[in-house]
């Protein structure tokens, strides 16, 4: 699985714009073959702060997203911002539930 998260420092005046056409592409986003999930959170701590977040299960599926227009999208949003935004990829090679919490917790 691979795990991309964008951060990114919105200002003020682009908000609405970069939320109208993230709000357009995540459906679509979710609907590509091998998206785990795709979401777009914002901080509470720092209303200009956000972070799109999306799962996919291979590197071919992510390479086809990342070719995808709705990426393409996503790019022309990011263009937006004066700040480039902080990407990372991580590959992820297990994944835990909440049965570690309960067993470090008793």
């Amino acid at each position: 699985m691979l795990d991309v998260t964008i951060t990114m420092n919105v200002p003020p005046e682009k908000r609405k714009e970069v939320l109208q056409t993230v709000k357009v592409i995540l459906g679509p986003i979710r609907r590509q073959r091998g998206c785990i999930r795709c979401n777009y959170y914002s901080d509470v701590e720092d209303e200009s702060k956000f972070c799109f977040r999306e799962a996919w299960r291979t590197r071919a599926d992510l390479d086809n997203h990342l070719r995808s227009d709705r990426f393409g999208v996503l790019i022309g949003a990011l263009s937006l911002l004066s700040v480039e935004p902080d990407v990372d990829i991580a590959t992820v090679s297990s994944i835990a539930g909440p049965e570690v919490i309960k067993s470090v917790r008793q």
